[in-house]
């Protein structure tokens, strides 16, 4: 039997932490390892034991979570970061993606919706709420007065799964809008990521529109 994930959870408010633990303890595949109520102390505490995946609030005392998730990525360039807050801020999701985050969450998920992001980030795929992601790209200056695109030699279906990436449709959600498969939806999604220089599915969302690849609604 595979072990459990081990999960740190950074937060400095004491209900939030507990909720998240009590909520994980009813899983089989997860397991907390660490309670942490600041950047600063959860920087030294997973360094010196690390663990699978950290939950990340992003105000917190002493060191913010942006600042201990650039922190962490550089020591420990395996961890995985979900990144969560209760504010829709704007430049919050580019900065959490810009300091190595693998997925940004607004603090309303369901408990459900929280396990489903954190499996999904443990299997390689990044996640970001649908109301982070709006901010973003309708708040982002550059994507209101787009610079042209440069000729990355994205094939027709591939830009059209890149817009329908940068409406936070799934993989499963792709492959149903366009009649293919997953797989198929999937090694489009990889070969996007190549012509993009990018390492995640956010990034793309998040260069497709500086690039002035796809326009906001």
């Amino acid at each position: 039997m595979a072990r459990p994930v081990t999960v740190a959870i950074v937060d400095d408010d004491a209900l939030v932490r507990a909720a998240l633990v009590a909520y994980l303890a009813t899983t089989d595949d997860f397991e907390v390892k660490h309670e942490i109520n600041n950047g600063a102390e959860a920087v030294t505490t997973i360094t010196r034991n690390p663990v699978d995946i950290v939950v990340m609030d992003v105000r917190m005392p002493k060191l913010d979570g942006i600042q201990a998730t650039a922190a962490l990525r550089r020591t420990l360039p395996d961890v995985k970061v979900l990144v969560i807050t209760s504010f829709d801020e704007d430049g919050a999701v580019r900065d959490a993606l810009r300091a190595g985050a693998n997925g940004f969450l607004l603090k309303d998920t369901s408990p459900a919706g929280l396990v489903e992001a954190l499996r999904a980030v443990m299997q390689g795929t990044s996640v970001v709420s649908p109301g982070p992601i709006t901010s973003l790209l309708l708040n982002d200056k550059r994507a209101t007065r787009p610079s042209p695109a440069p000729e990355l030699g994205l094939s027709p279906r591939e830009l059209e799964i890149l817009r329908l990436l940068c409406a936070a449709y799934s993989n499963t959600e792709i492959a149903e809008e366009l009649f293919v498969s997953e797989s198929t939806v999937k090694t489009h999604v990889s070969a996007i990521m190549t012509k993009m220089g990018v390492q995640s599915r956010l990034k793309a969302v998040v260069r497709a529109y500086e690039l002035g690849l796809v326009e906001h609604a």
